[in-house]
């Protein structure tokens, strides 16, 4: 037992190497040691234990990657690491995994209170005064009283992360504790389509983070005055039920995200979103379009990424909202925009040579296309008005032509950032067709200081080496570009479309 349980910490220690940011810098100011890790090794390998040495604060650190039921077991190793489990800042509890995993057999009444019992048994055999993080994953097996309990006794400790996942019977109330807990930073909800209800007292006042996901919004007043203290807003998978307006309005806010790409685009059309936010530098958009999309203050804007999913029959509304979003966001330095956006961008612009706005500090744009005239000649605007452009990024959606007497390029017009900054060019979802080829070899030929040019093949087809063998044979105006061709690799968490944002 002692044996399996110390293998299984050297693996969450050699883990946490690579994921714990500040792990350099703790070794060497708490060990004086640069080549630690080496040290480590070799000692292990002869059978010493250096990791009970360790300062409790890596300790701890460590073993946060661990549920609580994997921290408890260390006890058994010697007193030390009974200390350690005892002063845990980080409590992690998830009912899968101590079922399904540890007791090896599926959910019933008998193991829910099993797990009640193992939570009580962790606070009343701790006995540090101070919790990093509380984490709580149990789904419809507890009533509210019970998450009421174990909450006020971490609002006690000074937590400092809050992270609730459960399926409330009925609308679920923020517990006055919550509220007024002067030491709460970070606060995770995750109540499976469940209204949240705000107390009308309101407190939060060291709240930086908040994220809700599967969560029902009911109050507009409470909402915006919750939104307006925070630094970082996060809305997953939210529904705004019978609210018109979503108003997120603060001068603390830098980054703002709101995502949902379930069924839920009538609580989008029927509801105006509104974001200001002077100092705002990020902004994820991947959701139906609203019934209005006020965006305006972005003094600060330094990212936006925008994907409207569900977009049937709105596109030229998704272009008109796209058209005045553009004026707040000038100052982006990155721009990530879906086919949807591109499309409903031509619908407004088709035939218009100027943008409303120029992108003077653009540096990175990332495009969902298809390689037909639509698609094309936006790309081609954006191009033109990204003077400083030094990475474009584009993904290949399904391609139906474009007019054979259309073309990418006036020779006539001068698009800078081809002549003197399109450093890195990479072109995902390649499936070989005529009109995708002939734009490799456009950026080849007009992009002059060109460095990289990637392709990734399409997941469905099939590679090339002829292919391959044609483009690397094309002209080019950069002497030293490297032109290289990959295979899909898909992303772990999902689809494209999610990925964008």
């Amino acid at each position: 037992m002692r044996g399996n349980l110390t293998i299984q910490l050297k693996s969450v220690l050699f883990s946490s190497f690579k994921s714990f940011k500040k792990m350099d810098d703790l070794m060497e100011k708490s060990l004086k040691t640069p080549n630690f890790l080496a040290v480590f090794i070799n000692s292990t390998s002869e059978g010493n234990d250096r990791i009970s040495y360790l300062p409790d604060d890596i300790l701890h650190n460590i073993l946060s990657y661990l549920y609580i039921f994997d921290v408890v077991q260390l006890s058994i190793l010697s007193k030390r690491w009974n200390y350690i489990w005892r002063t845990m800042p980080y409590l992690n509890f998830d009912i899968t995994n101590f079922g399904c995993e540890r007791i090896n057999r599926p959910w019933d009444l008998g193991m829910a209170e099993k797990f009640k019992d193992f939570i009580n048994w962790v606070f009343i055999n701790q006995c540090g005064d101070t919790l990093v993080c509380f984490k709580l994953c149990c789904g419809d097996i507890f009533g509210k009283g019970a998450i009421f309990r174990w909450v006020r006794v971490v609002t006690t400790r000074n937590v400092q992360e809050l992270v609730l996942n459960f399926c409330p019977a009925g609308p679920f109330e923020l517990p006055y504790c919550v509220v007024t807990c002067e030491s709460l930073r970070v606060l995770k909800l995750r109540l499976d389509g469940s209204v949240l209800k705000l107390p009308n007292h309101f407190g939060f006042h060291q709240l930086k983070f908040l994220h809700l996901e599967d969560v029902e919004l009911s109050n507009e007043h409470l909402t915006s005055c919750l939104f307006s203290r925070l630094e970082k807003l996060k809305l997953d998978s939210c529904n705004f039920g019978s609210m018109t307006m979503v108003d997120i309005a603060s001068t603390s806010l830098v980054y703002v995200s709101i995502k949902n790409f379930v069924d839920n685009r009538v609580s989008f059309v029927n509801c105006n979103i509104k974001i200001s936010c002077p100092n705002l530098k990020v902004l994820k958009y991947g959701a139906p379009l609203a019934k209005d999309m006020i965006i305006e203050n972005l003094l600060s804007i330094e990212v936006v990424h925008i994907l409207f999913f569900d977009s049937d029959g709105v596109i030229k509304e998704i272009g008109m909202c796209l058209h005045k979003m553009f004026k707040n966001v000038a100052s982006a330095s990155a721009l990530k925009l879906c086919k949807s956006s591109v499309v409903g961008l031509y619908s407004v612009f088709h035939g218009v040579r100027n943008f409303p706005v120029t992108f003077y500090k653009l540096e990175f744009l990332k495009l969902a296309v298809a390689i037909d005239e639509f698609c094309m000649e936006i790309m081609m605007l954006l191009l033109k008005h990204s003077p400083n452009l030094e990475v474009l990024n584009l993904f290949s959606d399904e391609n139906y032509g474009w007019d054979e007497n259309w073309k990418l390029h006036d020779p006539s017009e001068s698009v800078v950032c081809l002549e003197s900054h399109l450093k890195l060019i990479q072109l995902a979802g390649f499936k070989n067709e005529e009109k995708e080829i002939e734009l490799l070899r456009f950026f080849l030929k007009n992009a002059q200081v060109l460095e990289e040019l990637i392709i990734v093949w399409d997941i469905h087809n099939d590679i090339s080496e002829e292919v391959s063998e044609e483009v690397l044979k094309f002209p080019r105006a950069s002497s030293h570009v490297v032109v290289s061709f990959l295979n899909f690799k898909p992303k772990s968490r999902s689809r494209y479309r999610y990925n964008l944002v």
